[in-house]
């Protein structure tokens, strides 16, 4: 069993090109949409390897230089004040933390940032719940009289 789906393109592919309903490697490249170059290939490689053969390589190229510095001064930024750093907020945000970094000469984009944040470091982005305090004592009478403003002022404005 396997998660790696061009693994299970390949174990596809050789059990269509074997047993007793053998299909055309042309038949097999179509159906799969790969070249049959691809097919010819995997198959050679089944033939001398058996199912280590049909096996995802390693990755090749550099690995991300900016990855480990970021996760590891993210974790270091989070658990302080954004305000230290000369933000309003009393919280962070993507956009806050890419800069902050980006000061540091790291340079990573909010995006990257957001799946640093959702995938490695396993933290939710959510949006702040305003909530609003007031000793104000009408102060619930003033916030329904505004919802219901709120509801109305479209109608209000088409009369002018």
């Amino acid at each position: 069993m396997t998660r790696d789906k061009g693994e299970f393109r390949r174990g596809t592919a050789i059990l269509m090109l074997s047993g007793k309903r053998r299909r055309r490697v042309k038949d097999v490249a179509r159906e799969l949409n790969v070249s049959v170059d691809a097919v010819i290939r995997w198959e050679r490689r089944y033939r001398s390897q058996g199912l280590n053969g049909l096996k995802a390589g390693e990755h090749t190229g550099r690995p991300p230089r900016v990855k480990a510095r970021a996760r590891r001064r993210m974790r270091e930024l989070l658990k302080q004040d954004p305000q230290t750093f000369g933000f309003l907020k009393g919280r962070w945000v993507v956009r806050d933390i890419a800069t902050a970094l980006s000061r540091e000469k790291i340079k990573i984009s909010r995006s990257h940032v957001h799946n640093i944040l959702s995938g490695e470091l396993d933290l939710a982005y959510k949006r702040p719940k305003l909530t609003v305090k007031s000793n104000d004592p009408n102060y619930s009478r003033k916030a329904k009289e505004i919802q219901r403003y709120k509801r109305i002022a479209p109608a209000l404005a088409k009369r002018g």
